[in-house]
Protein backbone atom coordinates (compact mmCIF):
# COMPACT_ATOMS: atom_id res chain seq x y z
CA UNK A 1 0.00 0.00 0.00
CA UNK A 2 1.46 3.15 -0.87
CA UNK A 3 1.93 6.40 1.23
CA UNK A 4 -0.56 9.08 0.43
CA UNK A 5 1.48 12.43 -0.23
CA UNK A 6 0.40 15.55 1.54
CA UNK A 7 0.59 18.42 0.34
CA UNK A 8 2.49 20.91 2.48
CA UNK A 9 0.14 23.29 4.80
CA UNK A 10 -0.73 26.78 3.18
CA UNK A 11 0.92 29.28 5.50
CA UNK A 12 -0.43 33.13 5.65
CA UNK A 13 1.56 35.42 3.46
CA UNK A 14 1.44 39.14 2.80
CA UNK A 15 -1.92 40.77 2.00
CA UNK A 16 -1.78 41.58 -1.53
CA UNK A 17 -1.72 45.44 -2.63
CA UNK A 18 -5.35 47.04 -2.79
CA UNK A 19 -5.85 50.66 -3.66
CA UNK A 20 -9.31 52.15 -3.25
CA UNK A 21 -11.20 52.23 -6.73
CA UNK A 22 -10.60 55.84 -8.42
CA UNK A 23 -13.25 57.19 -11.08
CA UNK A 24 -13.30 59.22 -14.06
CA UNK A 25 -14.74 62.66 -13.34
CA UNK A 26 -16.96 64.70 -15.20
CA UNK A 27 -19.82 67.67 -14.99
CA UNK A 28 -22.93 68.26 -16.39
CA UNK A 29 -23.53 70.93 -18.30
CA UNK A 30 -24.66 73.55 -15.63
CA UNK A 31 -25.45 70.88 -13.24
CA UNK A 32 -23.82 68.13 -11.08
CA UNK A 33 -20.01 67.18 -11.02
CA UNK A 34 -20.37 63.12 -12.05
CA UNK A 35 -17.85 60.70 -10.67
CA UNK A 36 -17.74 57.07 -13.16
CA UNK A 37 -16.32 54.51 -11.21
CA UNK A 38 -16.00 50.91 -13.75
CA UNK A 39 -16.07 47.87 -10.66
CA UNK A 40 -15.73 44.49 -13.06
CA UNK A 41 -18.08 41.79 -11.58
CA UNK A 42 -20.40 44.08 -9.49
CA UNK A 43 -23.50 43.72 -11.48
CA UNK A 44 -25.28 45.87 -9.14
CA UNK A 45 -25.29 49.42 -10.20
CA UNK A 46 -25.07 52.29 -7.28
CA UNK A 47 -26.04 55.92 -8.13
CA UNK A 48 -25.21 58.33 -4.69
CA UNK A 49 -25.87 61.90 -5.64
CA UNK A 50 -25.10 64.34 -2.85
CA UNK A 51 -26.75 67.71 -2.54
CA UNK A 52 -24.83 71.08 -0.52
CA UNK A 53 -28.55 70.93 1.16
CA UNK A 54 -27.53 69.61 4.81
CA UNK A 55 -28.91 70.61 8.20
CA UNK A 56 -25.77 72.80 8.24
CA UNK A 57 -27.55 74.68 5.86
CA UNK A 58 -31.03 74.68 7.35
CA UNK A 59 -32.70 78.27 7.63
CA UNK A 60 -33.36 79.72 11.17
CA UNK A 61 -35.83 77.81 12.94
CA UNK A 62 -36.28 75.42 10.38
CA UNK A 63 -34.01 72.81 12.55
CA UNK A 64 -35.33 69.53 10.73
CA UNK A 65 -36.57 70.58 7.45
CA UNK A 66 -33.27 68.85 5.51
CA UNK A 67 -34.65 65.64 6.99
CA UNK A 68 -37.99 66.13 6.17
CA UNK A 69 -37.11 66.75 2.67
CA UNK A 70 -35.26 63.79 2.38
CA UNK A 71 -38.17 61.56 3.50
CA UNK A 72 -40.99 63.78 1.62
CA UNK A 73 -38.74 62.71 -1.81
CA UNK A 74 -39.75 59.27 -1.09
CA UNK A 75 -43.12 60.20 -1.87
CA UNK A 76 -42.64 60.24 -5.14
CA UNK A 77 -44.52 63.11 -8.25
CA UNK A 78 -47.71 62.96 -6.55
CA UNK A 79 -49.19 63.77 -3.21
CA UNK A 80 -49.78 60.33 -1.26
CA UNK A 81 -47.49 58.52 -4.28
CA UNK A 82 -44.77 56.43 -2.11
CA UNK A 83 -46.35 53.31 -2.29
CA UNK A 84 -46.82 53.87 -6.46
CA UNK A 85 -43.59 55.08 -6.38
CA UNK A 86 -41.59 52.33 -4.67
CA UNK A 87 -43.58 49.60 -6.68
CA UNK A 88 -42.39 51.15 -9.76
CA UNK A 89 -38.86 51.21 -8.98
CA UNK A 90 -39.09 47.48 -7.78
CA UNK A 91 -40.59 46.46 -10.88
CA UNK A 92 -37.09 46.88 -12.36
CA UNK A 93 -35.60 45.29 -9.36
CA UNK A 94 -34.27 48.80 -8.09
CA UNK A 95 -34.43 50.72 -4.65
CA UNK A 96 -34.26 54.68 -4.26
CA UNK A 97 -32.95 56.04 -0.68
CA UNK A 98 -32.99 59.78 0.62
CA UNK A 99 -31.31 61.34 3.87
CA UNK A 100 -30.15 64.00 5.32
CA UNK A 101 -27.28 64.68 7.92
CA UNK A 102 -25.25 68.01 9.24
CA UNK A 103 -23.35 67.98 5.87
CA UNK A 104 -25.44 67.09 2.57
CA UNK A 105 -29.24 65.75 1.66
CA UNK A 106 -28.20 62.02 0.10
CA UNK A 107 -30.17 60.53 -2.52
CA UNK A 108 -29.33 57.11 -2.95
CA UNK A 109 -30.27 54.08 -5.95
CA UNK A 110 -29.22 50.77 -6.20
CA UNK A 111 -30.28 49.01 -9.48
CA UNK A 112 -28.52 45.88 -11.62
CA UNK A 113 -26.63 47.10 -14.30
CA UNK A 114 -28.60 45.89 -17.30
CA UNK A 115 -31.76 48.37 -15.50
CA UNK A 116 -29.69 51.20 -14.77
CA UNK A 117 -30.79 53.76 -17.88
CA UNK A 118 -34.79 53.03 -16.80
CA UNK A 119 -34.02 53.88 -13.21
CA UNK A 120 -32.59 57.14 -13.99
CA UNK A 121 -35.41 58.07 -15.85
CA UNK A 122 -37.55 57.27 -12.87
CA UNK A 123 -34.51 58.73 -10.84
CA UNK A 124 -34.91 62.26 -13.06
CA UNK A 125 -38.79 62.10 -12.53
CA UNK A 126 -38.22 62.39 -8.88
CA UNK A 127 -35.61 65.10 -8.70
CA UNK A 128 -37.33 67.63 -11.53
CA UNK A 129 -40.98 67.35 -9.91
CA UNK A 130 -41.31 66.01 -6.71
CA UNK A 131 -44.76 66.42 -5.03
CA UNK A 132 -43.95 67.47 -1.58
CA UNK A 133 -46.86 67.70 -0.81
CA UNK A 134 -48.64 69.15 2.45
CA UNK A 135 -50.40 66.22 3.41
CA UNK A 136 -47.27 63.87 3.03
CA UNK A 137 -45.45 66.60 4.56
CA UNK A 138 -47.84 66.67 7.97
CA UNK A 139 -47.81 62.43 8.05
CA UNK A 140 -44.43 62.71 7.77
CA UNK A 141 -43.88 65.37 10.30
CA UNK A 142 -46.04 63.18 12.52
CA UNK A 143 -43.96 60.28 12.28
CA UNK A 144 -40.55 62.39 13.27
CA UNK A 145 -42.24 63.15 16.64
CA UNK A 146 -43.12 59.76 17.08
CA UNK A 147 -39.28 58.70 16.05
CA UNK A 148 -37.88 61.42 18.46
CA UNK A 149 -40.45 60.04 21.64
CA UNK A 150 -38.19 56.97 20.86
CA UNK A 151 -35.13 58.73 20.84
CA UNK A 152 -35.84 60.46 23.99
CA UNK A 153 -36.61 56.79 25.52
CA UNK A 154 -32.89 55.40 24.39
CA UNK A 155 -30.21 56.62 26.38
CA UNK A 156 -27.49 56.00 23.66
CA UNK A 157 -29.34 58.88 21.99
CA UNK A 158 -29.85 60.93 24.47
CA UNK A 159 -26.04 60.98 25.16
CA UNK A 160 -25.01 61.85 21.99
CA UNK A 161 -28.01 64.62 21.70
CA UNK A 162 -26.56 66.17 25.22
CA UNK A 163 -23.29 65.59 24.17
CA UNK A 164 -23.51 68.18 20.80
CA UNK A 165 -25.47 70.42 22.89
CA UNK A 166 -23.13 70.97 25.63
CA UNK A 167 -19.89 70.98 23.27
CA UNK A 168 -21.27 73.31 20.74
CA UNK A 169 -22.58 76.79 21.71
CA UNK A 170 -26.40 76.86 21.15
CA UNK A 171 -25.94 79.19 17.96
CA UNK A 172 -24.13 76.60 16.07
CA UNK A 173 -26.29 74.20 13.97
CA UNK A 174 -24.35 71.60 15.47
CA UNK A 175 -25.39 71.64 19.00
CA UNK A 176 -29.00 70.68 17.87
CA UNK A 177 -30.71 67.10 17.04
CA UNK A 178 -30.28 66.93 13.28
CA UNK A 179 -33.24 65.50 12.48
CA UNK A 180 -34.94 68.45 14.71
CA UNK A 181 -36.57 68.89 18.10
CA UNK A 182 -40.00 68.07 18.83
CA UNK A 183 -40.83 71.89 18.59
CA UNK A 184 -39.13 72.86 15.29
CA UNK A 185 -40.38 69.45 13.83
CA UNK A 186 -44.11 70.29 14.83
CA UNK A 187 -43.77 73.69 12.92
CA UNK A 188 -42.67 72.57 9.43
CA UNK A 189 -45.06 72.65 6.66
CA UNK A 190 -45.50 71.55 3.24
CA UNK A 191 -44.31 75.47 1.92
CA UNK A 192 -40.81 75.16 4.17
CA UNK A 193 -40.18 71.76 2.62
CA UNK A 194 -40.84 72.73 -1.30
CA UNK A 195 -38.86 76.41 -0.11
CA UNK A 196 -35.39 74.38 1.03
CA UNK A 197 -35.60 71.72 -1.71
CA UNK A 198 -36.33 74.27 -4.01
CA UNK A 199 -33.09 76.66 -2.94
CA UNK A 200 -31.15 73.09 -3.82
CA UNK A 201 -28.41 73.72 -6.31
CA UNK A 202 -27.67 71.17 -8.37
CA UNK A 203 -24.38 72.81 -9.40
CA UNK A 204 -23.18 72.10 -5.98
CA UNK A 205 -23.67 68.59 -5.89
CA UNK A 206 -21.71 65.39 -7.34
CA UNK A 207 -23.38 62.05 -8.64
CA UNK A 208 -21.45 59.03 -8.53
CA UNK A 209 -22.38 56.15 -10.51
CA UNK A 210 -20.05 52.80 -9.39
CA UNK A 211 -20.83 49.28 -10.78
CA UNK A 212 -19.45 46.46 -14.07
CA UNK A 213 -20.46 49.73 -16.58
CA UNK A 214 -17.89 48.33 -19.23
CA UNK A 215 -19.96 48.61 -22.55
CA UNK A 216 -22.71 50.62 -20.91
CA UNK A 217 -23.79 54.32 -21.84
CA UNK A 218 -23.84 54.97 -17.96
CA UNK A 219 -22.20 58.25 -18.48
CA UNK A 220 -25.12 59.80 -20.98
CA UNK A 221 -27.65 58.06 -18.87
CA UNK A 222 -26.55 60.00 -15.89
CA UNK A 223 -26.45 63.25 -18.12
CA UNK A 224 -29.30 62.91 -19.02
CA UNK A 225 -31.17 62.20 -15.29
CA UNK A 226 -29.61 65.48 -14.23
CA UNK A 227 -28.93 67.86 -17.37
CA UNK A 228 -31.06 71.24 -16.91
CA UNK A 229 -32.17 71.05 -13.15
CA UNK A 230 -31.54 74.10 -11.81
CA UNK A 231 -32.09 75.46 -8.28
CA UNK A 232 -35.32 78.08 -8.47
CA UNK A 233 -35.45 78.96 -4.62
CA UNK A 234 -33.09 81.71 -3.16
CA UNK A 235 -29.68 80.44 -2.33
CA UNK A 236 -29.14 78.40 0.79
CA UNK A 237 -26.85 80.21 3.70
CA UNK A 238 -23.94 79.35 4.60
CA UNK A 239 -22.76 76.39 6.52
CA UNK A 240 -22.40 76.22 10.26
CA UNK A 241 -18.37 76.05 10.75
CA UNK A 242 -19.10 76.40 14.49
CA UNK A 243 -16.23 75.05 16.21
CA UNK A 244 -16.53 72.59 18.67
CA UNK A 245 -15.52 73.77 23.25
CA UNK A 246 -13.49 72.26 25.24
CA UNK A 247 -13.65 70.95 28.88
CA UNK A 248 -13.50 69.69 31.26
CA UNK A 249 -17.05 69.28 32.57
CA UNK A 250 -19.52 66.42 33.87
CA UNK A 251 -23.15 66.66 32.91
CA UNK A 252 -25.68 64.02 34.16
CA UNK A 253 -28.52 63.25 32.27
CA UNK A 254 -30.96 62.14 35.63
CA UNK A 255 -33.00 58.62 34.40
CA UNK A 256 -34.25 57.83 37.91
CA UNK A 257 -34.53 54.44 38.87
CA UNK A 258 -31.82 53.20 35.64
CA UNK A 259 -29.85 49.99 36.36
CA UNK A 260 -27.06 51.04 33.91
CA UNK A 261 -25.41 54.47 32.98
CA UNK A 262 -24.32 55.10 29.78
CA UNK A 263 -21.29 57.25 29.10
CA UNK A 264 -20.12 59.44 26.35
CA UNK A 265 -16.93 61.33 26.81
CA UNK A 266 -15.23 63.50 23.95
CA UNK A 267 -13.19 66.21 22.73
CA UNK A 268 -13.05 67.94 19.40
CA UNK A 269 -10.48 66.88 16.83
CA UNK A 270 -9.48 68.76 13.17
CA UNK A 271 -11.54 67.53 10.26
CA UNK A 272 -10.63 64.77 7.82
CA UNK A 273 -8.68 67.56 5.78
CA UNK A 274 -5.98 67.58 8.43
CA UNK A 275 -2.89 65.19 7.89
CA UNK A 276 -3.67 63.71 11.71
CA UNK A 277 -6.88 62.39 10.91
CA UNK A 278 -5.60 59.04 9.85
CA UNK A 279 -3.05 58.69 12.65
CA UNK A 280 -6.23 59.95 15.31
CA UNK A 281 -8.43 57.10 13.81
CA UNK A 282 -5.31 54.18 14.39
CA UNK A 283 -4.93 56.37 17.92
CA UNK A 284 -8.97 55.96 18.61
CA UNK A 285 -8.76 51.86 17.46
CA UNK A 286 -5.48 51.39 20.25
CA UNK A 287 -8.27 52.69 22.40
CA UNK A 288 -11.55 51.57 21.84
CA UNK A 289 -11.37 49.43 18.66
CA UNK A 290 -11.57 46.44 19.71
CA UNK A 291 -11.97 43.68 22.63
CA UNK A 292 -8.47 43.62 23.00
CA UNK A 293 -8.21 47.69 23.40
CA UNK A 294 -7.13 49.35 25.93
CA UNK A 295 -10.41 50.54 27.21
CA UNK A 296 -12.09 47.32 26.58
CA UNK A 297 -9.01 45.12 28.10
CA UNK A 298 -9.85 47.52 31.60
CA UNK A 299 -13.61 48.32 32.28
CA UNK A 300 -14.44 45.00 30.28
CA UNK A 301 -12.13 42.00 30.57
CA UNK A 302 -10.37 42.89 34.18
CA UNK A 303 -13.43 44.99 36.18
CA UNK A 304 -16.71 43.37 33.92
CA UNK A 305 -17.95 46.95 34.28
CA UNK A 306 -19.70 46.64 30.78
CA UNK A 307 -20.15 44.53 27.60
CA UNK A 308 -17.81 46.59 25.73
CA UNK A 309 -16.71 49.98 25.27
CA UNK A 310 -15.69 51.72 22.17
CA UNK A 311 -14.11 54.90 20.55
CA UNK A 312 -13.95 56.63 17.32
CA UNK A 313 -13.70 59.30 15.40
CA UNK A 314 -17.31 61.02 14.28
CA UNK A 315 -17.23 62.76 11.12
CA UNK A 316 -18.44 66.68 10.44
CA UNK A 317 -17.64 68.80 7.28
CA UNK A 318 -15.71 71.29 9.44
CA UNK A 319 -14.68 69.28 12.29
CA UNK A 320 -14.61 66.18 14.13
CA UNK A 321 -15.09 64.41 17.49
CA UNK A 322 -13.21 62.04 19.52
CA UNK A 323 -15.61 59.82 21.47
CA UNK A 324 -15.45 56.94 23.83
CA UNK A 325 -18.87 55.50 24.47
CA UNK A 326 -20.75 52.36 26.13
CA UNK A 327 -23.05 51.23 28.88
CA UNK A 328 -21.72 50.71 32.71
CA UNK A 329 -23.83 49.12 35.66
CA UNK A 330 -25.10 52.52 38.01
CA UNK A 331 -23.13 51.43 40.92
CA UNK A 332 -19.79 51.72 38.86
CA UNK A 333 -20.15 54.68 37.32
CA UNK A 334 -18.01 56.58 38.39
CA UNK A 335 -15.18 53.87 38.84
CA UNK A 336 -15.46 53.40 35.26
CA UNK A 337 -15.27 56.98 34.26
CA UNK A 338 -11.80 56.77 36.42
CA UNK A 339 -10.52 53.85 34.74
CA UNK A 340 -11.68 55.61 31.48
CA UNK A 341 -9.58 58.97 32.16
CA UNK A 342 -6.62 56.67 32.79
CA UNK A 343 -6.34 54.56 29.69
CA UNK A 344 -7.49 58.29 28.16
CA UNK A 345 -4.02 59.33 29.35
CA UNK A 346 -2.25 56.50 28.70
CA UNK A 347 -1.24 57.52 25.31
CA UNK A 348 0.78 60.17 26.80
CA UNK A 349 2.05 58.13 29.47
CA UNK A 350 3.32 55.34 28.00
CA UNK A 351 2.70 55.99 24.10
CA UNK A 352 1.35 53.20 21.54
CA UNK A 353 3.59 49.76 21.53
CA UNK A 354 4.26 48.73 17.77
CA UNK A 355 2.21 45.69 18.59
CA UNK A 356 -1.01 47.96 18.85
CA UNK A 357 0.02 49.87 16.26
CA UNK A 358 -0.16 47.19 14.15
CA UNK A 359 -3.01 45.41 14.79
CA UNK A 360 -4.32 48.83 14.43
CA UNK A 361 -3.88 48.96 11.35
CA UNK A 362 -4.26 45.88 10.00
CA UNK A 363 -8.14 46.65 11.09
CA UNK A 364 -8.28 49.67 9.68
CA UNK A 365 -6.44 48.98 6.13
CA UNK A 366 -6.32 45.29 5.31
CA UNK A 367 -9.66 45.05 6.10
CA UNK A 368 -10.69 47.86 3.51
CA UNK A 369 -10.98 45.14 0.10
CA UNK A 370 -14.01 43.80 2.34
CA UNK A 371 -15.37 46.86 3.39
CA UNK A 372 -15.75 48.27 0.07
CA UNK A 373 -16.40 45.26 -1.93
CA UNK A 374 -19.34 46.24 -3.18
CA UNK A 375 -20.90 49.12 -5.18
CA UNK A 376 -22.59 50.80 -2.47
CA UNK A 377 -20.06 51.28 -0.53
CA UNK A 378 -17.23 52.49 -3.32
CA UNK A 379 -19.99 55.24 -4.48
CA UNK A 380 -21.27 55.90 -0.82
CA UNK A 381 -17.52 56.39 0.61
CA UNK A 382 -16.83 58.68 -2.64
CA UNK A 383 -20.07 60.47 -2.81
CA UNK A 384 -19.10 61.44 0.94
CA UNK A 385 -15.61 62.77 0.67
CA UNK A 386 -17.36 64.64 -2.43
CA UNK A 387 -19.92 66.15 0.12
CA UNK A 388 -16.98 67.10 2.76
CA UNK A 389 -14.70 68.95 0.05
CA UNK A 390 -12.50 66.49 -0.25
CA UNK A 391 -12.11 64.82 -3.47
CA UNK A 392 -12.45 61.54 -5.17
CA UNK A 393 -8.74 60.92 -4.38
CA UNK A 394 -9.37 61.01 -0.49
CA UNK A 395 -10.06 57.45 0.68
CA UNK A 396 -6.77 56.26 -1.37
CA UNK A 397 -4.67 58.64 0.35
CA UNK A 398 -6.64 57.86 3.83
CA UNK A 399 -5.34 54.46 3.65
CA UNK A 400 -2.00 54.91 2.21
CA UNK A 401 -1.55 57.32 5.29
CA UNK A 402 -3.03 54.77 7.91
CA UNK A 403 -0.11 51.83 6.17
CA UNK A 404 2.11 55.14 6.10
CA UNK A 405 1.72 55.64 10.00
CA UNK A 406 3.95 55.19 12.89
CA UNK A 407 3.52 54.46 16.67
CA UNK A 408 5.19 57.46 17.49
CA UNK A 409 3.26 59.51 14.76
CA UNK A 410 0.19 58.08 16.48
CA UNK A 411 0.91 58.98 20.04
CA UNK A 412 1.80 62.55 18.89
CA UNK A 413 -1.01 62.65 16.92
CA UNK A 414 -3.48 62.02 19.58
CA UNK A 415 -1.40 64.29 22.34
CA UNK A 416 -1.31 67.02 20.00
CA UNK A 417 -5.33 66.81 19.61
CA UNK A 418 -6.70 65.25 22.61
CA UNK A 419 -6.09 67.29 25.84
CA UNK A 420 -7.63 64.34 28.73
CA UNK A 421 -7.83 67.23 31.25
CA UNK A 422 -10.55 68.97 28.85
CA UNK A 423 -12.83 66.07 28.37
CA UNK A 424 -16.64 66.49 27.96
CA UNK A 425 -18.38 63.72 30.18
CA UNK A 426 -22.11 62.99 29.55
CA UNK A 427 -23.88 60.32 32.16
CA UNK A 428 -27.24 59.09 31.25
CA UNK A 429 -28.25 57.58 34.38
CA UNK A 430 -29.96 57.61 37.75
CA UNK A 431 -29.07 60.98 39.16
CA UNK A 432 -29.44 60.67 42.35
CA UNK A 433 -26.94 57.08 42.79
CA UNK A 434 -23.91 58.97 40.55
CA UNK A 435 -23.66 62.38 41.15
CA UNK A 436 -21.51 62.50 44.67
CA UNK A 437 -19.29 59.62 43.75
CA UNK A 438 -18.66 61.90 40.04
CA UNK A 439 -18.17 64.51 42.16
CA UNK A 440 -15.86 62.76 44.00
CA UNK A 441 -13.74 62.33 41.43
CA UNK A 442 -12.63 65.80 41.31
CA UNK A 443 -12.09 65.76 37.43
CA UNK A 444 -14.69 68.43 36.93
CA UNK A 445 -17.96 70.49 38.16
CA UNK A 446 -20.72 67.89 37.73
CA UNK A 447 -23.95 69.35 36.29
CA UNK A 448 -27.17 67.38 36.44
CA UNK A 449 -29.92 67.95 33.78
CA UNK A 450 -33.81 66.14 33.72
CA UNK A 451 -34.55 64.40 30.92
CA UNK A 452 -36.80 65.82 28.63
Amino acid sequence: MSTPTLQPRPVPGPVPAWAFPSGSEGRVAGGPGTLRVDLPGRRLAAVRLVLDAGASREPGAKDGVATMTARALLEGTEAGGGTALTAAFERIGASLYASADLTALRIALDVPVTRLDDALELFAKVLRGPALADSDVRRLVNERLEEIAQEDADPGSRAMRELRAVMFPGEARSSRPTGGTKESIAALEGADVRAFYASAAPAEATAVVAGDLAGTAADQALAAALEGWTATGEALGAPDTIAPTTGPRIVVVDRPGSVQTYLSIAHGVPNRSHPDWPKLMVASHVLGGGLTSRLNSVLREEKGYTYGVRAGLLRLRHCGLFITQGAVHTEVTADAVADALTELRSVEARGISEEEHGSSVRALADRAPAEYETARAVAAELADASASGLGPEYPRRYLEAVRASTPDGVAKAYTDNVDPEKLTVIAVGDAGEIREPLEKLGYATVTVTAKD
